[in-house]
């Protein structure tokens, strides 16, 4: 157990170094952020990383501001890949899940994405996600609604 909880520190550690290091704003994102939520989008951040991990990602990236709220690992039961942080998320919302458009990166989190039943975006870089990308994505959904008879 001691060697366990050993590990979990020094890995929340290098988690950290690389924030530190890594983490900075990217114009392209705000831009997005701000415009959806002037569009009146509801927007969160839903991730596996710990609720301190997740203040210092989101303070440096400059984005707490765009969101209505984010969830950690910390505020669920089980992890992605289980879609509870995004049933959680959309409850919280006040939407079902056939009114949200999921983006996700990471195997763990499309897997739950897909379970929770909502609309996902399926990216592989951050420079995949954009306004105009995000946007698509909306339209794509909306046209398939309106295709339906």
């Amino acid at each position: 157990m001691k060697l366990h909880r050993f590990i979990n520190e020094m890995k929340q550690q290098y988690t950290m170094e690389c924030v530190y290091s890594e983490c900075k704003p990217i114009f392209y994102h705000q831009y997005a952020l701000s415009n959806l939520k002037e569009k009146g989008y509801k927007l969160a951040v839903c991730s596996n990383s710990i609720r301190k991990t997740m203040d210092l990602m989101l303070e440096r990236a400059c984005i707490a501001d765009y969101l209505d709220f984010y969830l950690s690992n910390q505020d669920v039961t089980h992890p992605k890949p289980h879609p509870e942080i995004y049933l959680k998320a959309m409850e919280k919302l006040g939407l079902e899940p056939q009114e949200c458009l999921i983006v996700e990166d990471n195997i763990h989190g499309i897997k739950a994405a897909k379970a929770s039943g909502g609309y996902i975006m399926e990216v592989h870089d951050v420079e995949d996600v954009t306004l105009n990308s995000i946007l698509h994505s909306i339209e794509e959904i909306e046209s398939q609604e309106y295709a339906v008879c």
